[in-house]
């Protein structure tokens, strides 16, 4: 079964859902043993005038719910329902299929794991409103339910505006932290307990605005815990984690901004994985111009200013990472978990296009409207409290 998708479920962090409610979903139950791959769309819409050098990679979700590894997943997609306004670009690495698409190699999706692909559009010719669909599909060999391999993932042109889209990488103890996870090479090593490893994290405009000044915030998983961070972070303690302002940098189109955040894991945390990290990011003032143009002509934004200058697409403004733990130094084993994690909560990485592969997300699951605008109510709190105290 073909199932069109206008809304996007992802897992967010349970720190954030319990602002504005929780949605409990029990682990699933198998009919048949082997994988199940299902494709989810994350990102829905394009700012008007994004160009094919600056395209916007449109984030997929390839989640395995089965209880078996998904081995050698290709992945296939066709561009045939755009509309004209609507290009795409074939990722490096990804072969064309005729006119009308391409395929990618993703490799292995292990069982209770995911990743994240990006599909890089762009606007050829700026008129707004629907522009049609481009469908995913994921080729699993023996897949339980292979009615969710496939989807359609509408596209909505919106106003000329700025477009924050976030990404995050699990955390390893060779990764580097550059915004990116290539050339890292596939096996990766996990972090010793009492160890530290950066944070690799970014924050991108895929608009066609400029942003002035950014604001992210970083959840860690229990069991690990902010060793630095940029001066302009602060601690929040429930969240475990930090909020932090950039109210200098300017992201024009196409432009990242690389969190330089480090991560420690507690000295008696489990060998295994810490689910549930994540990083969310909002603009501060989207669409401006430069610091020194606007002086102390502030006012308050018109509603068509508004409506030209709000962010394009929130539900990709969050990424879900996991902290990978190995041994301590001295080679003691270290405690082991009581309970293994559900399926569906796992992390994972991968060669996708257009966007590096993710890590995973918790076990919460609720719609991506309700963590968006949980996370991005934490966040403004956040900067609130610390704004009337830096004040007083």
């Amino acid at each position: 079964m073909n199932k069109r998708v206008r809304a996007a479920a992802l897992r967010a962090g349970a720190a954030f859902l319990l602002a504005a409610g929780t949605v409990a979903v029990a682990g699933p139950a198998y009919a048949a043993d082997g994988p199940d791959v299902v494709v989810t769309p994350i990102s829905l819409s394009i700012a008007k005038g994004v160009k094919e050098a600056k395209a916007k990679p449109f984030k997929v979700e390839l989640l395995n719910l089965g209880n078996a590894d998904a081995t050698d997943v290709v992945v296939e997609l066709d561009f045939s329902g755009l509309k004209k306004k609507i290009g795409y670009v074939v990722p490096d690495g990804c072969e064309a299929t005729g006119d009308t698409g391409y395929r990618c190699e993703v490799g292995d999706i292990a069982a209770g794991q995911d990743l994240v692909i990006g599909v890089p559009l762009f606007n050829a010719n700026g008129k707004r409103g629907a522009g049609g669909f481009f469908t995913v599909n994921a080729k699993v060999d023996g897949d339980t339910e292979p009615e969710s391999n496939t989807v359609d993932v509408d596209v909505t042109v919106v106003p000329e505006t700025n477009d924050l889209t976030v990404w995050a990488q699990d955390v390893y103890a060779e990764v580097v932290a550059d915004g990116d996870d290539a050339d890292e090479g596939a096996t990766k090593t996990p972090v010793p307990a009492g160890g530290t490893a950066p944070l690799d994290s970014a924050v991108f405009n895929h608009g066609s605005k400029r942003v002035v000044g950014v604001a992210y915030l970083v959840e860690l998983p229990e069991g690990a815990s902010i060793a630095s961070a940029p001066e302009d972070c602060y601690t929040i303690e429930y969240l475990n984690g930090v909020a932090c302002e950039d109210e200098d940098v300017v992201l024009e189109p196409g432009e990242v901004l690389l969190p330089k955040v480090t991560v420690k894991v507690a000295e008696d945390a489990p060998e295994g994985v810490l689910f549930g990290g994540l990083v969310f990011a909002m603009a501060l003032n989207p669409g401006a111009g430069d610091r020194e143009d606007s002086g102390d002509q502030a006012r308050i934004a018109t509603k068509k200013q508004k409506e030209d200058y709000g962010e394009a697409d929130e539900i990709d403004n969050l990424a879900f990472f996991d902290v990978f733990v190995g041994p301590a130094p001295s080679g003691e084993p270290t405690p082991q978990p009581t309970t293994p994690p559900a399926p569906g909560t796992g992390g994972g990485d991968g060669d996708g296009g257009g966007l590096p592969v993710t890590g995973a997300q918790s076990g919460v699951i609720a719609g991506v409207g309700l963590a968006v605008v949980a996370a991005g109510a934490v966040l403004f709190v956040a900067m609130r409290r610390r704004r009337r105290f830096v004040a007083e």
